[in-house]
């Protein structure tokens, strides 16, 4: 006598398995990583993350590589807002600085001086 064989086994469909959502494009724009073009038109500001912070470097444009550092150590606050240093290239100064995104590709870049007495700002818009 031979072994009865094993009874059949129904195939249960399997559903393919789950596909991590892809972020929405303004969720991938609510950083300001990525490179900004100053007010002005004068230049562009590549913003990197640096540790827990953001920096932000002069992009240079022969090699397209980072240059100066103008953003210093921008740390992380409420609002889309980080706080830090900025340095002004031309007159090789630092002050203190904000920057707040006010839109996907908008960025309120903020230098004072003074303890805060004397501020002016620019408004970056994104390049990529």
């Amino acid at each position: 006598m031979r072994p009865a064989p094993p009874p059949a086994v129904a195939a249960v469909p399997t559903s393919p398995p789950p596909v991590a959502p892809k972020p929405a494009p303004g969720e991938v724009a609510n950083s300001p990583l990525g490179i900004w073009l100053t007010e002005e038109k004068e230049g562009k500001v590549r913003i990197e993350q640096c540790g827990n912070n953001l920096c932000g470097y002069a992009v240079d444009k022969k090699s397209n590589q980072n240059g100066e550092q103008v953003l210093i150590n921008m740390k992380p606050g409420k609002d889309s807002k980080w706080s830090g240093r900025i340095l002004d290239p031309n007159s090789g100064s630092t002050y203190d600085s904000t920057i707040a995104l006010k839109g996907t590709d908008t960025l309120r870049v903020q230098g004072c001086a003074f303890g805060g007495m004397f501020c002016g700002g620019q408004t970056w818009t994104r390049v990529n």
